[in-house]
């Protein structure tokens, strides 16, 4: 039996993690983002995260109602929830 030594193997360093969104976002929903994160920002970052996706799926309810949702709609969704929704 051979022996291995007590040196610890060291932890590669992590690569920052990337957002999963491909497409920019509209102006419309950039503006409606920074509204929340404003909004959001004394609360921390889960509340503001959960504040977000009940935006977006109100939004989501909302103008699915109606038909076709519009483009920034399915940004906000896309952002918040991490998939467009289909109503």
């Amino acid at each position: 039996m051979k022996r291995q030594g007590n040196r610890r193997a060291t932890p590669a360093p992590r690569k920052p993690r990337t957002t999963k969104r491909s497409p920019p976002l509209s102006a419309k929903a950039l503006e409606i983002v920074a509204l929340v994160e404003a909004i959001s920002a004394d609360c921390g970052v889960r509340n503001g995260v959960v504040l977000g996706r009940g935006i977006a799926r109100l939004l989501a309810e909302t103008y699915g109602r109606n038909g076709k949702q519009p483009a920034w709609v399915r940004d906000i969704v896309a952002h918040y929830i991490g998939k467009p929704r289909e109503s």
